[in-house]
């Protein structure tokens, strides 16, 4: 297979993936912020922190099972990574104190 059709296919699956990922992370927050406040609360920072979260979790899991290899895939630093997910997971918590 050629580096270019690789390339499409892992682009296609990284689509996916962002698509699966915030469906999931989404559904689940809705049911969280449902079962403690009674009512599904979501706002764009938790979009965002979604995003976040699924920007590191491709770039240190996802991205060494695809079919594009590279010998420029690295994992996010241990320090990259924590920093990332303090920050997603405040603006996940953020509509709690916004509302």
């Amino acid at each position: 297979m050629t580096k270019f059709g690789s390339f499409i296919l892992e682009l296609l699956r990284m689509c996916v993936l962002l698509v699966l990922t915030l469906f999931i992370l989404g559904g689940v927050e809705r049911f969280i912020y449902q079962s403690i406040f009674g009512q599904p609360m979501y706002n764009w920072s938790m979009a965002l922190g979604n995003l976040l979260i699924f920007f590191m979790l491709y770039r240190n899991h996802f991205q060494f099972k695809g079919w594009y290899k590279s010998h420029k895939n690295q994992k996010l630093t241990i320090l990259t990574t924590r920093i990332t997910m303090v920050v997603s997971l405040g603006l996940i918590i953020l509509p709690i104190g916004l509302g």
